[in-house]
């Protein structure tokens, strides 16, 4: 998978493409295929004209578009060319080289979680939430891999805390069940978004490998608080209104249709 540039062309293939593409994709998914319920959209009024990463727990590949989805579909502010959206992926879970040229397309930044935080990948990252101009709106899993049993039982990455050390951008954990099946039909599934991470307490901490991983450790707590937290019932349905049924008159006291 490549790094597409320059980047006016980038952020334009991004734009197009997932309006074009992604969201009716998901929309799809998500919305007719599938019954899905959002808790906690009024967290995202708080980062209202700035980059924020977005820390979801990761279970499948539909897992990337779970919170730009959402971010895009509920909040028109994102929606517009002023924001761009990206996410990192690993090249080698993308089988084909036309599939990783859409995935680049789409907003998705190659990264080799062997390597670290020295790469051309994450510093790609840093470099375009530097700059402002776009807003960048960064899918990051916190877990680094997929989850194969749905539960928060990893210890997090610390390359999601060096990237909001190099960025100060505020943090929003999202939790999601019920999605370990998609892309499927007739499932139930349920998001949560948290209340952003700022980390203010963390500002004069010396930029190092222990300040990372108490960055992503913060954000793994705030992922399993929710994790643990009880479902919220759904609305009770309304009653349905009884059909009433009348005697059917005998054939002979029937009124004619004709005169």
């Amino acid at each position: 998978m490549i790094i597409i540039k320059p980047d006016r062309l980038r952020f334009a293939l991004i734009f197009y493409l997932q309006r074009l593409f992604m969201l009716p994709l998901v929309w799809l998914v998500f919305r007719v295929l599938n019954r899905v319920e959002v808790e906690g959209l009024e967290h995202l009024d708080a980062v209202e004209g700035e980059s924020v990463i977005l820390a979801p727990n990761h279970v499948t590949a539909w897992d990337s578009w779970v919170g730009t989805c959402w971010a895009l579909s509920s909040q028109r502010r994102f929606a517009s060319r002023r924001h761009t959206l990206a996410v990192l992926a690993a090249p080698e879970n993308i089988p084909t080289a036309p599939l990783r040229l859409l995935v680049a397309c789409l907003g998705g930044i190659p990264v080799d979680r062997e390597r670290g935080v020295e790469q051309d990948g994450l510093r790609d990252v840093v470099r375009l939430m530097r700059r402002g101009d776009p807003k960048v709106v960064l899918t990051l899993f916190p877990e680094g891999t997929r989850s194969k049993t749905g539960r928060l039982r990893r210890r997090g990455r610390p390359g999601l805390g060096w990237v909001q050390r190099q960025t100060g951008a505020p943090v929003v954990p999202i939790y999601h069940r019920g999605g370990r099946q998609m892309p499927c039909i007739g499932r139930r599934m349920s998001i949560r978004i948290g209340a952003p991470l700022r980390f203010e307490h963390l500002r004069d901490a010396p930029d190092g490998l222990d300040t990372w991983r108490a960055v992503t450790g913060e954000v793994m707590d705030a992922l399993r608080a929710m994790e643990s937290s009880p479902v919220r019932p759904p609305s009770p349905t309304p009653p349905r209104r009884p059909r009433r049924w009348t005697a059917r008159r005998p054939r002979s006291e029937r009124q004619p249709l004709w005169v």
